[in-house]
């Protein structure tokens, strides 16, 4: 047994979440927050070494002595442009490491950028249910030989939520970059597993267009707001800011209308089952751009109104308060009142009015067209003035009509003698000849005006600034939700729990139902996804004279006056519930009922004493809804739990390597849950298959 288990502090320890875009890490889990650092998970090319990789894109420029020096190898330096995505190679690829030399080179990156000592910092490090076992083993090797780890702890993603949400039964539904993961997990242990992503993308290069399309999660909602939108003008950029926007939603899921959701018409009215407002509904004009240039006290341009009061109009009286602007903002309403009751006495365009407050106040999904602010970073070359040159002093005198500043300079020539329409030199200041013309004899020896030096190039600075475009955006924003993906992850949800072995685990991971990833961050997806479930795939309480078959031999069928009383001689108690009806409850479960049933059912056996069994009777969920998250940390609560796999990867971390004073049976599950450097040098890069957290 390691003798160095368990015996590292919590700040000690360092958490590596990596992402297909974006990789969580921090050091230390002796706090529980939201993850301190986020590095893009990308590498380059190293220019100088081949083979080897760089946090961010290098490349030459001269140096400014350059031109005096000539252009040889010595005169360009090396720069790191930290903005430019040039030559960028993203290692993983949805949850497949493709590239797994720049991976391993970003590991080291991180472990570099937060660490300082490297024998005594572990390392949690939590892996995708993509990752193969050679993947896995590749990695543990490096991590060994190159970081100097004590000990490394690989932890399933779906287990990390797990122990984030403490619910010991769930199903994760992580919508990530490219992919969408399913994983059930039953009493800390991972009982089935899917995806929609691509399957293999190792030979995505050579992939054709459909194994290109069939790629899922955020960037495919992206790419499709890009395809509706090509015509104004959305790139990659625009559609992805639109996508994170609160006027970008998925609409609720309505089974009686053609689009399966309830569009907005141009009355603020929704379509009805007929489906009249579909996609062609959607404007065809250019959309109206307003280009407002964000100053660095704007605060991104956003007006005081739009700060505190949300798209239902309700006034937010918290960010009020704290914006320190409620006499100004109390003033204008004031003003707005008085406008608006002068206009009524006036008894001339009141209704018109009335009719623009009301369509203000509409929500988001009741409006045709809104008003969508799109930001970007603008970078340019601004001319910068030079640096005023000094006057001579006026007792200075001039050698031959010329003077001293004139030998002072880089080509030591007298300037030239050419003079504008009143007959002065047009660069020469009046200080330095009193107003006087110079002499003959210095104009005559000064040289032509060709063989002057050209002038300096002006000298400019690149800045940077930050320009807010209105633009006005129709149906679009809620079109993008495409059918066909979000029947898709269903469908994937529906067969993953489906597919689990043992029936009696089922109804725990569809009750206890959690998304998570970034993509989940999309406006009303998940109520979507919910109610497109419970609309397909549960059962309703009002069938359950299909399961009279089913009923225990000491329960009555249905009496044939269409009451549900059972009539036969069983006084027992039945499970009463307001949602699912007790026969049906009591035919698909049976768990009160003295008979098999599920985990709870219990039994009496031969010798008297209560059993547990685990059969269990039921094929198709009876009950489908979301798990209910922790309410005792109010930044995770802040934040959102999207990113609840950073959590559950703190605690694990906790767990693995800072509980002390365990009893013989707890140490040796302790030494399992991670891999020492003890254990690597006994075992190898094998190891690691027994002593991690991947199943």
């Amino acid at each position: 047994m390691s003798g160095s288990t368990g015996k590292w502090r919590e700040e000690q320890v360092l958490i590596i979440c990596p992402g297909s875009q974006t990789t969580l890490a921090q050091m230390g889990c002796n706090e529980l927050t939201p993850p301190q650092h986020r590095f893009p998970t990308r590498m380059f090319p190293d220019p100088e070494v081949e083979g080897q990789f760089r946090p961010f894109h290098t490349y030459k420029r001269p140096k400014t002595t350059a031109s005096v020096k000539g252009e040889g190898e010595d005169d360009f330096d090396w720069v790191e442009d930290v903005d430019s995505l040039e030559g960028a190679i993203y290692p993983i690829q949805a949850g497949h490491i493709v590239h797994m030399e720049a991976f391993l080179a970003f590991l080291e990156h991180v472990h570099q950028a937060l660490t300082t000592t490297y024998h005594n910092t572990p390392i949690m490090l939590m892996a995708s249910p993509q990752w193969t076992k050679a993947d896995c083993e590749v990695i543990s090797r490096y991590v060994f030989e190159k970081t100097k780890t004590p000990a490394l702890c690989l932890l399933h993603s779906g287990l990390a939520t797990q122990y984030g949400l403490k619910w010991p039964n769930m199903t994760v539904v992580d919508v990530g970059f490219e992919k969408v993961d399913v994983t059930c997990v039953y009493e800390g242990r991972v009982v089935g597993h899917n995806d929609v992503g691509p399957g293999n993308v190792r030979d995505s290069e050579k992939a054709d267009e459909e194994r290109k399309r069939g790629i899922s999660g955020g960037e495919f909602f992206t790419k499709r707001l890009m395809e509706l939108l090509k015509e104004q003008g959305f790139d990659h950029e625009m559609a992805e800011q639109l996508k994170k926007s609160p006027v970008c939603e998925v609409l609720p899921y309505a089974a009686e209308s053609k689009e399966l959701m309830e569009l907005p018409t141009e009355g603020g009215s929704a379509t009805g089952s007929n489906g009249t407002a579909t996609s062609s509904a959607a404007p065809t004009e250019g959309p109206k751009i307003v280009t407002t240039v964000v100053g660095a006290d704007d605060d991104l341009g956003i007006d005081g109104d739009e700060k505190v009061v949300n798209e239902e109009g309700v006034l937010d009286v918290a960010s009020l308060v704290v914006s320190g602007q409620t006499r100004e903002f109390l003033a204008k309403q004031e003003k707005l009142k008085a406008e608006k009751a002068k206009a009524g006495r006036k008894g001339k365009g009141q209704e018109t009015d009335a009719a623009a407050a009301a369509k203000a106040r509409l929500p988001n999904s009741k409006r045709t067209k809104t008003i969508f602010h799109y930001e970007e970073l603008v970078t340019e070359d601004v001319p910068v003035a030079p640096p005023a040159a000094p006057a001579p002093s006026a007792s200075t005198p001039a050698e031959n009509g010329v003077s001293k500043d004139v030998e002072m300079a880089d080509s030591g020539a007298a300037p030239a003698s050419s003079t504008d329409d009143a007959g002065t030199k047009p660069d020469e200041p009046a200080a330095k000849t009193g107003g006087e013309q110079a002499q003959p004899a210095a104009d005559a020896a000064a040289p032509p005006a060709a063989a002057q030096p050209p002038a300096a190039a002006p000298a400019t600075e690149r800045i940077s600034r930050r320009v807010r475009r209105d633009i006005e955006v129709g149906l679009e924003r809620f079109l993008f939700a495409d059918r066909k993906e979000i029947d898709r992850i269903v469908t994937t949800i529906y067969h993953t729990v489906q597919g689990i072995d043992e029936m009696y685990m089922r109804p725990s991971c569809w009750e206890n139902l959690v998304f998570v990833g970034n993509g989940a961050r999309i406006r009303g997806l998940k109520d979507n996804i919910m109610q497109t479930l419970q609309a397909r795939h549960l059962i309703s309480p009002s069938s359950a004279t299909m399961f009279t078959s089913e009923l225990p031999s000491n329960i009555g069928t249905p009496s044939g006056t269409g009451s549900q009383t059972p009539t036969g001689s069983f006084t027992g108690q039945l499970p009463t519930s307001s949602s699912v009806n007790p026969l049906l409850q009591a035919a698909t479960t049976a768990a009160s009922l003295g008979v098999p049933g599920g985990p709870q059912g219990q039994i009496v056996g031969a010798d008297g004493q209560l059993q547990t069994s685990h059969h269990f009777h039921s094929q198709t969920p009876t009950n489908i809804k979301l798990a209910t998250l922790p309410t005792y940390l109010a930044e995770w609560t802040k934040n959102g739990f999207e990113e609840a796999m950073f959590l559950g990867a703190q605690v694990a971390a906790r767990l693995a390597f800072c509980i002390h004073n365990l009893d013989p049976a707890g140490l040796e599950a302790q030494r399992s849950m991670s891999f020492s450097r003890v254990d690597y040098n006994e075992l190898g890069p094998k190891g690691i298959r027994s002593h991690s957290m991947l199943i």
